[in-house]
């Protein structure tokens, strides 16, 4: 009998392109790649919320912030489009409210404290975020995680509505 081999690089790939059918992995690098879309300027102005529907979500503190950023929501689609495709995003709403991210001070040079705590890890799962070597990857991750925990809660209250 003779088995079928595949090559590792073709089990990642078909992995990978799998992965990719998923909208909720998408909408995720969305939220991701927002301050390389938005730029250093405005990054810590803005926040990308959640992809819904293929509209992406931003808030700002600023009304004239928000009330400007509308003026450019074809180029920042257009980024988006770039990165990820041309099905995934195709508007744009922003919204006026405070941001929930204290964004990194190596990234932009201004003082800042990194993430809020607003949601506490698990213990088990914060010693397992300790194993993260690459500093930039468990920061990235911990983003990652207090965005989803935070969307969630967003989500209950809205039901709760």
């Amino acid at each position: 009998m003779i088995n079928n081999v595949s090559a590792l690089a073709e089990v990642v790939q078909g992995m990978l392109s799998s992965w990719m059918q998923n909208n909720q992995v998408k909408s995720g690098l969305a939220l991701y790649y927002w301050p390389k879309v938005i730029g250093e300027q405005l990054v810590t102005k803005t926040e990308a919320v959640r992809v819904s529907n293929g509209i992406l979500w931003i808030k700002t503190p600023d009304p004239t912030l928000a009330y400007n950023l509308t003026f450019f929501k074809k180029e920042i689609i257009k980024k988006y489009q770039r990165y990820l495709g041309r099905k995934l995003i195709h508007d744009l709403r922003v919204t006026v409210g405070a941001l929930s991210l204290v964004h990194d001070s190596s990234k932009t040079g201004k003082n800042s404290k990194g993430l809020l705590s607003a949601s506490p890890l698990p213990p088990a799962f914060a010693q397992e975020v300790e194993q993260i070597s690459d500093p930039e990857l468990r920061t990235v991750f911990l983003r990652f995680y207090h965005r989803h925990q935070m969307m969630k809660n967003e989500m209950e209250e809205e039901k709760i509505r």
